[in-house]
């Protein structure tokens, strides 16, 4: 274990334990907020979507690869897991950045420890203590999990392509350390863009779909732009994508839920494309505000 995360895991571990971190007002000093899905109406597979599915296979199926092809090209993406996000789904959105034209640069699966409430102050302590001495990203005045966001984010997030300096590897090291994420691909690079991938299971609804979103916040504002990305199952009531969509963050993080479905990878690439240029959009099924698809350019 390198000597400095080493170091940043067992202060934070202390810290946790002496209730040392003094933390806002949430779910984040342990006080359960309202569950996302309180204040809106999570959204239901409709016939019409049904439908559309059926148009889609037809239409995906003759188009091939080509309308992805070269379509994120010069763009870094890194992919970063939620717990419950399946294999199969993971290596679909890999596959179709990669058909797109985009350099996958790293893959990052955080644990459930990151996302568990109840270990709120332990994971807030780990990023607070890997960042203590990187000057380009204070902390001084975000809340307990923007932090965490903010480290992530210095660890895998660029405006441009950078290889990953001494204060990213510590980041990452640290929460590696520390049992917050597992490292499935190194990333060789700071990332313009991150894909976080989720899965049908998992209940997000509450708390954890609270941390996850502001995760993705934190990771959005460090690089160009972040989608949140998972099967049709994620944009329910319980869903990290619903979530996403009913917080903060849902103005300048996209998402999509859509990815298992035929179409889904044009989706994915097209709402890329729009968060590289700076416009954020919820797309897929009937829950989602801005339509089936992302608009022409």
């Amino acid at each position: 274990m390198p000597t400095r995360s080493a170091l940043v895991v067992t202060g934070a571990l202390v810290m946790a334990l002496a209730g040392g971190i003094a933390l806002g007002a949430g779910v984040l000093d342990g006080a359960e907020p309202e569950p996302a899905s309180a204040a809106r109406v999570a959204p239901q597979e409709t016939p019409a979507d049904t439908a559309a599915r059926a148009v889609a296979d037809a239409y995906r199926a003759g188009l091939g690869e080509t309308p992805l092809a070269g379509t994120l090209t010069g763009s870094s993406v890194s992919v970063v897991t939620l717990p419950g996000a399946d294999t199969t789904t993971v290596d679909r959105v890999t596959a179709t950045l990669t058909s797109a034209g985009a350099t996958v640069v790293g893959t990052l699966a955080l644990t459930d420890r990151m996302v568990d409430p109840a270990d709120r102050q332990f994971v807030v302590g780990v990023a607070e203590q890997s960042l203590a001495d990187v000057k380009d990203t204070p902390t001084d005045g975000l809340g307990n999990y923007e932090i965490v966001g903010a480290a992530l984010g210095r660890a895998i997030a660029a405006k441009e392509t950078t290889p990953p300096d001494a204060p990213a590897q510590t980041v990452v090291s640290a929460l590696g350390e520390a049992g917050l994420l597992t490292t499935e691909k190194a990333p060789a690079s700071r990332a313009q863009l991150t894909v976080v991938v989720t899965g049908e299971d998992g209940d997000y609804s509450g708390g954890r779909g609270e941390l996850v979103a502001t995760l993705a916040a934190g990771i959005d504002a460090a690089g160009v732009g972040t989608v949140v990305a998972g099967p049709v199952g994620s944009g329910s009531a319980e869903g990290a994508v619903e979530a996403v969509r009913a917080s903060a963050a849902a103005e300048t993080v996209t998402t999509v839920d859509v990815v298992d479905v035929p179409f889904g990878d044009i989706v994915l690439v097209t709402a890329l494309q729009k968060e590289r240029a700076g416009t954020a959009g919820h797309y897929g099924t009937a829950g989602a505000a801005d339509g089936a698809v992302p608009p022409a350019a």
